[in-house]
């Protein structure tokens, strides 16, 4: 009687434990069949995160490889609103802004163009002598061996600001794109703006400016614009600049070009050169010419 009384505990103490194992079992099952549900309803909460993360290393990657890869240079000259001279490496450069296209204001066959004069001086009052920094393009000169670059100054870039304030448009010559979607997008918003030259409806064309839709329109804003310089500058005579040379041709005609072995020379119109020079810069006067370095062509 005593052993089938002992039998019948054992039996209901296995029968408690293997009871109480499955319900426990159960319930981890449960709880992590619940937190697995919970991590796939909601993805967001750790891939999103991940992505955010991994965006923003590679965007910290990107500038500090591109930060790392500038030239230090100084600028000497501006020469219009998209190119300027620049000591790089102790020699002298000229420089052409990557993906921006500045309306001519020193173009041996073009006339001033709308809006040219204010790229220009904006370009002129932000650079004249500063210190930059230069980022070369995947190609890094043109046929003219100037150097294809972006323009850092104050830890921001130009060539982004030309955009942005609508004093250029994108112009797009490969390889040298890697920015091309953010120039397009300021580009936008400075067009909807109306800013500069996107004042003037149909002046900007994909393959520059058409000036001949703008005409007396931004002649008299000009005229405007150069009365109020004059009483502002009758008002305040102690701000007047010094006068400018004697533009000896009637306008900034003068060529100036740099030889293959480096020697700079100007050329008149009229001179036996003159027509087939390609301009590097363009001068007003002799004076100016000779200033910057360059001699008279001999013939």
């Amino acid at each position: 009687m005593k052993k089938h009384y002992l039998l019948c505990v054992v039996l209901m103490f296995s029968l408690f434990v293997a009871l109480t194992g499955c319900g426990t079992s159960s319930d981890s099952t449960s709880t992590s069949s619940t937190t697995t549900e919970e991590s796939s309803s909601n993805p967001s909460s750790s891939s999103g995160t991940d992505k955010n993360t991994e965006k923003k290393d590679e965007d910290t990657e990107k500038e500090s490889e591109t930060a790392s890869s500038r030239i230090q240079a100084t600028v000497t000259r501006v020469v219009d609103g998209d190119t300027l001279r620049a000591t790089v490496n102790g020699k002298e450069e000229k420089v052409r802004l990557i993906l921006v296209d500045t309306p001519e204001t020193v173009h041996p066959s073009k006339p001033v163009q709308p809006v040219g004069p204010e790229a220009s001086s904006f370009t002129k009052k932000m650079l004249s002598n500063k210190k930059i920094e230069i980022e070369p393009g995947v190609q890094e000169r043109d046929r003219y061996g100037r150097l294809l670059a972006y323009i850092y100054v104050d830890g921001k870039m130009f060539n982004k600001i030309l955009i942005e304030k609508g004093l250029a448009r994108v112009a797009v010559f490969p390889p040298n794109t890697r920015y091309l979607d953010e120039f397009k997008a300021l580009e936008q918003k400075a067009k909807a703006a109306k800013l500069g030259i996107w004042q003037y409806e149909n002046y900007v064309t994909d393959k520059g400016y058409n000036d001949t839709v703008v005409g007396s329109t931004y002649s008299s804003d000009q005229s405007s614009s150069q009365s109020s310089e004059k009483t502002s500058t009758n008002t305040t005579p102690s701000t007047q600049n010094t006068p400018e040379p004697v533009k000896e041709t009637g306008s900034c005609t003068i060529k100036g070009n740099i030889s293959s072995s480096g020697e700079k020379i100007y050329h008149m119109p009229g001179g036996a050169y003159y027509d087939r020079t390609i301009a590097e810069e363009m001068f007003c006067s002799t004076n100016e010419a000779e200033n910057h370095g360059y001699r008279a062509s001999q013939r």
